[in-house]
């Protein structure tokens, strides 16, 4: 009778250690993959970010998007933005964030089949990369930048001061899109602020976290920290939209040549 008793208390032990793990790598893998905090047409949300989350990004090697907090909102006509993000600087995190024209796929992530972070060669030789080329557009016909995975081991695929792209796997969607930058906001050690910014009707990406240090010691990368990114958005009368975007046509025109210039 003792042995069924503890054989039936093993295997209960057993079974719950296994769905404790089960639970806790669904957790890992939920938190590894873009879920959008949704701000709709202007609103505010809070989540747990780390201290160089942000900052990351601006390396060659990018940064580890699974470090960073994705939000979204939408316009359905052309308007004045201002976005504001408030974090707990007393903690250090000095909050910093990045605004991209389109949507991520949900559940994408850095690394997939479609979109791999480093790909390889079956010799297991550096190579280049299929999609991230300068070439490869995704549904939307946004293109993918080209980014030099056969001489560059990248930690991440999140770009803080560029346009960048990721897919998701097969079980959910297999989509992949390109996220094309438009500006970002670090320049102080205290709260950013984006005011009065021209966006026209549309789907946006604002990617946020931290940017307060970039070593790999555990002040750094320790504890998470709330940051709060805030949209409000203003319409603005037709004629004055097609000035503000006939002006914003002309800037990425000049810039253009500027660049053809010194190229």
């Amino acid at each position: 009778m003792m042995n069924t008793t503890m054989r039936k208390r093993s295997v209960k032990t057993l079974f719950v250690v296994a769905m404790a793990v089960g639970l806790l790598m669904g957790a890992g893998t939920a938190g590894a993959h873009v879920e959008y905090l949704d701000l709709g047409g202007g609103g505010s949300a809070t989540d747990s970010m780390k201290r160089y989350g942000w900052i990351d990004g601006t390396d060659t090697d990018l940064g580890d998007s699974h470090q960073v907090s994705f939000f979204k909102f939408s316009v359905s006509q052309a308007s004045l933005v201002n976005i504001t993000m408030t974090g707990a600087n007393e903690l250090g995190l000095n909050p910093a964030f990045t605004l991209y024209a389109g949507l991520m796929g949900d559940l994408a992530h850095d690394d997939t089949a479609f979109d791999p972070n480093n790909p390889v060669d079956g010799s297991f030789n550096k190579i280049a990369s299929p999609v991230d080329n300068g070439v490869t557009t995704d549904a939307l016909g946004r293109v993918s930048p080209f980014r030099d995975t056969a001489n560059i081991d990248f930690e991440g695929q999140f770009n803080a001061l560029g346009t960048w792209s990721m897919a998701s796997d097969p079980s959910d969607g297999d989509v992949w899109r390109v996220i094309e930058y438009l500006t970002h906001k670090n320049d102080t050690a205290g709260n950013e602020s984006l005011l009065g910014y021209f966006l026209p009707a549309g789907d946006y990406t604002i990617v946020a976290s931290g940017a307060a240090c970039t070593d790999a010691g555990a002040g750094c990368t320790g504890p998470f920290i709330n940051g709060t990114v805030n949209v409000s958005t203003s319409p603005v009368p037709v004629p004055a939209a097609l000035y503000l975007f006939g002006t914003g046509l002309a800037g990425l025109a000049g810039l253009a040549r500027r660049t053809k210039t010194a190229v």
